[in-house]
């Protein structure tokens, strides 16, 4: 009997007591934060406070006391289940405590964490590389709370990155790198987030892989030794044609020596020729040309060269004597 009596006060004194939901709460700051209070029987009083401040009161005779805009209450009171949700519209960064207590009892409390969404850019956005090279994404999360949480997303999966953070007054500036090899065409997706949110925020980009074909590879291969071949061929004909210039003015430079000599050598008969007819040009037989009888004339054949002069010895002079 006495066990019986127990079970029914232990059974009694929990239905009594009042259940708070959620007892941690997380939530953007500007929106909306709700609380459950709720118990199996009817309370004559319930009192919500926000940091220990009273903020609404419920009676059973007088229904909803002081509500305001941004504090309200909505009944969701059935048969066994005396039920009230409390509403914070506009949260902000020091709404960090909520209380409920009914009549008689104790207050139950729930801690109410009121977090920043910021913003998320991926420095560089697109970028297109050639296949095998190493392509590095930057992610950069500004002014979040708590410190948010980031990873990478290639092609839908995950990558974790080492991420770093500073303050900046009561916000946190995250970075978050990525290296990729480019392999493929890929989708990069930057994911960052905080308990606050239901699913992360993220930004993306693309990277785009210029694959090197075999193709590519035979053309510039037909490129290279075309253009090989072509330097080749203009050196030989400059060396035949350089060749030859040299050659040519060899010649020349010889033929103009030989017809030098030549030259000198028809000139040298010429002037002793001349030489030869001025001095036989002058011939004296030992006579003046005058004799007190009568006048001297010499007569004689000029020979036509050297040789002529000396063969005919001793000339023979003819005299004519005039009365």
């Amino acid at each position: 009997m006495d066990v019986f009596r127990l079970g029914l006060f232990l059974l009694i004194t929990v239905g009594v007591s009042a259940e708070l939901q959620p007892l941690n709460a997380a939530v953007l700051r500007g929106s909306e934060a709700r609380f459950n209070c709720s118990r199996t029987l009817t309370s004559s009083v319930m009192t919500w406070t926000v940091n220990g401040v009273l903020v609404v009161t419920i009676t059973e005779a007088s229904g909803v006391l002081n509500p305001t805009e941004r504090f309200s209450v909505t009944n969701f009171t059935t048969p066994g289940n005396y039920k009230w949700e409390f509403t914070i519209r506009n949260v902000q960064r020091n709404d960090t405590e909520v209380g409920c207590q009914l009549t008689n009892e104790g207050i139950q409390r729930a801690t109410l964490s009121v977090q920043e969404r910021g913003s998320v850019e991926i420095v560089g956005g697109n970028q297109t590389k050639a296949e095998g090279a190493q392509a590095d994404f930057q992610c950069r999360a500004v002014g979040w709370f708590p410190e948010p949480s980031m990873s990478w997303s290639v092609n839908g999966a995950e990558q974790s990155c080492n991420r770093s953070s500073v303050t900046e007054g009561s916000v946190f500036n995250s970075s978050c790198t990525l290296t990729v090899t480019a392999i493929r065409n890929s989708s990069v997706q930057c994911l960052v987030t905080i308990p606050a949110l239901l699913t992360p925020e993220s930004n993306t980009a693309f990277l785009t892989v210029n694959k090197i074909t075999k193709r590519d590879q035979t053309v510039l291969i037909a490129i290279t030794v075309a253009f090989s071949a072509a330097a080749l061929l203009f050196l030989i004909i400059y060396g035949i044609v350089f060749f030859c210039l040299r050659r040519k003015k060899k010649s020349g430079y010889q033929e103009e020596i030989k017809r030098a000599q030549v030259q000198a050598q028809n000139r040298t008969p010429a002037s002793q020729n001349v030489r030869g007819r001025d001095n036989r040009g002058y011939i004296t037989d030992g006579h003046d040309g005058h004799t007190t009888d009568g006048v001297w004339f010499t007569n004689f054949n000029r020979p036509q060269n050297l040789d002529e002069f000396f063969e005919e010895g001793p000339r023979k002079h003819r005299h004519m004597t005039l009365v």
